[in-house]
């Protein structure tokens, strides 16, 4: 949880920086590189992250857990230099391909990921202080360089140098790097690992896509100030869902237990849960809606030198995505429910249907929909969101 929490105040007390010291335009590049390395992350992780602490905590011997990390591993190579050659693919073709190769030691970083091991062995508390630790160096370093002409690329290369040398420090411990060769797995052995993993790394990408489509579709129709404004809301929703998937993942050992008692046991516990989550996220969607001016000096740390245009787009961005909170807040253990009953496909379907649903609203706004509605994105794709995960859900029920 506290791994979480942090990430996302790190990202809340970058933007403030790059939007007071960087030109509208840079901050849109900034925006679009980052959610595309978060995409190209997610693609070489592989959906090793939930498989591989399952298996950890079920295995009991020693040589059981080595060949777990070591497959880990090798489940990931495939997917990153595929990552790899997107990225550099992406460098050239791209009018500002530069700042894509600056997220290549967020690939790197990815590909060593330790957090799995430190999940499920209970030892994660370590890392996360060291992660804070290092967030904070790499914030005074953004800061040193605030007024460089390449603040955007020293972001972008920075918060992945940061993260490459923290997983880095784990990987002889999680990789056990002197028995690669012994236990790692024969091809066909991993062609098999990443078909099994396939329609798991698939839910993570049509998830993060809903929101990227729309970001990376962007620049067509809208100013770069628009693009910036909407980069920073983009990112304070990222961190309200970060926050509400930690207490999500606090609460799950909890609802484990309660799901496996029985369904009037669960459906009690998601009613309280649902509960308090709604009234959190009320109280922040109303503080949303009539204080957008509060909220935005807060984020920005003061607002004196930004341009007046931006603040003008985050308010209106603001009040539009007040019920965004509350509608992530009612569907995160809609989503745990598909998780423990392993309906993997239902999960995926749901994830395809709302892709499709923000594929048409980018379809739409080529065709002809008006400038005023890039605005409600948001709350269409997370209200779309939880309507679709409702009604599987419900569907999953009578079938059962």
């Amino acid at each position: 949880m506290m791994l979480n929490i942090s990430n996302a105040v790190f990202q809340l007390l970058v933007i403030p920086i790059l939007i007071h010291y960087a030109t509208p335009t840079k901050m849109g590049i900034y925006f679009i590189a980052l959610s595309f390395g978060v995409l190209a992350s997610i693609l070489v992780n592989f959906g090793t992250s939930q498989t591989a602490v399952v298996e950890l905590r079920r295995a009991k011997e020693y040589q059981e857990k080595l060949q777990i990390s070591i497959e880990t591993l090798a489940i990931r190579v495939y997917p990153f230099l595929l990552a790899i050659i997107i990225t550099l693919s992406l460098s050239t073709i791209q009018q500002n391909g530069i700042y894509y190769l600056a997220i290549i030691p967020m690939l790197l970083a990815e590909l060593i990921n330790p957090q799995f091991f430190l999940i499920a062995t209970y030892t994660i508390s370590r890392y996360s202080m060291l992660n804070i630790l290092i967030k904070l160096l790499v914030l005074a370093l953004i800061y040193f360089y605030k007024s460089n002409d390449q603040l955007i690329f020293i972001t972008l290369f920075s918060t992945g140098i940061g993260a490459m040398l923290l997983n880095a420090f784990y990987y002889t411990k999680v990789f056990y790097p002197k028995e690669l060769i012994r236990y790692w797995p024969k091809f066909d052995k991993l062609i098999k690992l990443i078909k099994t993993h396939t329609l798991i790394v698939g839910n993570g990408i049509t998830v993060h896509l809903q929101q990227s489509l729309f970001l990376f579709a962007l620049p067509a129709f809208a100013s770069p100030i628009f693009l910036s404004a909407y980069g920073l809301i983009d990112k304070l929703i990222s961190s309200c869902r970060m926050m509400v998937n930690a207490y999500s993942a606090a609460v799950m050992p909890k609802a484990t237990g309660e799901h496996l008692q029985g369904a009037q046991q669960w459906k009690a516990l998601k009613k309280q849960q649902n509960a308090l989550l709604a009234i959190a996220c009320i109280a922040a969607g109303i503080f949303l809606y009539f204080f957008p001016e509060l909220v935005l000096s807060i984020l920005l740390l003061g607002k004196s030198s930004v341009d007046n245009n931006f603040i003008v787009e985050a308010i209106h961005l603001l009040k539009l995505i007040a019920l965004v909170p509350l509608l992530i807040a009612l569907n995160v253990l809609n989503v745990a429910e598909l998780i423990l009953e392993k309906k993997f496909i239902s999960y995926f379907v749901a994830g395809l249907i709302v892709l499709l649903i923000a594929g048409l609203f980018v379809l739409f706004l080529y065709i002809g929909l008006p400038r005023y509605t890039l605005g409600y994105y948001p709350m269409i794709i997370e209200g779309a969101c939880l309507v679709i995960y409702f009604l599987i859900i419900q569907n999953n029920r009578s079938n059962a």
